[in-house]
């Protein structure tokens, strides 16, 4: 499966269809044993990128003004392929009940935008864990012929399948939990809108019910709308650009409480060797929405 066609961010034309398709699936939330795990690769040719809507993902996440992108804005670009991915027949389980347990970023050279990129989605692992199953997908763009930012997501379906399933290995992140705040520690005090997660939807394509409103969330369980990770992902390191290279970096995260909306965190950031760690956490500091490490790439 592949698209080659250019990708309009003013419309987002394939994502509207793309999530009701996501409303009626009728795969499980859990793939059941024996399930083996089909390759998918999509590929979009020529993503041309907007000034104004990279402007919008920096007004969402707050983030500075910069010669080159934000580190984590490429995957709000990217959103229209996942969706394909999730919506594509050989995609196991249905994407609603996924959560977004870890991401690894890695941004190889500084981009602007000046000049079209190619990008590719590539799926094919699957793990089994005590509690569910593990499933990795791997982002890249290119710029004439060399891979310039990569992302592998790891999602989590929970649920127990009695026997191991076929397929999967090789492309988990290592992601280690962030310490405790060092001497010389930053604090910014982050006030959670109630809209954030119908902007960062109107940026990203994710309408993902759980993200817009309190009514839409309580549908599958929640109290209330909960912040995109990636939108938290972003603006953690809105909050810490100024500390951050502009390339040859790698980003571990890993999500842990949900962001609900309205609320208030903190963005916590202090140095350690070869790089930075980030944390986003509850108001008293006690409990951690995410925990972040930036690390400089050999």
């Amino acid at each position: 499966m592949s698209a080659t066609e250019k990708i309009s961010f003013a419309t987002q034309p394939s994502i509207v269809p793309a999530f009701v398709r996501v409303l009626l699936s009728k795969k499980p939330f859990v793939a059941p044993a024996g399930t083996v795990v089909t390759p998918i690769e999509l590929e979009t040719r020529r993503v041309e990128l907007s000034a104004s809507h990279l402007q919008r993902y920096r007004d969402v996440c707050d983030v500075p003004a910069a010669p080159h992108l934000p580190p984590a804005y490429l995957h709000a670009v990217a959103m229209p392929m996942h969706m394909q991915l999730f919506i594509a027949r050989d995609f196991p389980v249905k994407v609603l009940g996924l959560i977004h347990l870890r991401n690894t970023i890695r941004v190889f050279k500084a981009i602007d935008t000046s000049a079209p990129l190619r990008l590719s989605v590539h799926f094919d692992t699957q793990r089994l864990t005590d509690a569910g199953q593990e499933y990795d997908f791997t982002t890249r763009y290119e710029r004439d012929g060399e891979i310039v930012w990569e992302e592998v997501s790891t999602m989590f379906a929970r649920g127990t399948v009695p026997t191991k399933v076929e397929g999967g290995g090789g492309k988990r992140p290592s992601i280690e939990r962030s310490g405790h705040p060092k001497e010389g520690t930053q604090t910014q005090t982050l006030e959670i809108a109630e809209n954030t997660g119908w902007r960062y939807a109107r940026v990203s394509g994710d309408f993902n019910p759980i993200h817009l409103t309190a009514r839409t969330a309580a549908m599958y369980g929640f109290k209330q709308a909960v912040a995109h990770g990636m939108w938290s992902l972003g603006r953690c390191l809105g909050a810490a650009a100024a500390e951050l290279p502009a390339d040859g970096i790698q980003i571990d995260t890993q999500f842990k409480l949900p962001v609900y909306l309205p609320s208030q965190a903190l963005a916590r950031f202090w140095a350690v060797e070869n790089g930075i760690d980030i944390g986003m956490c509850t108001m008293r500091g006690d409990r951690l929405h995410l925990a972040m490490q930036v690390r400089k790439l050999a």
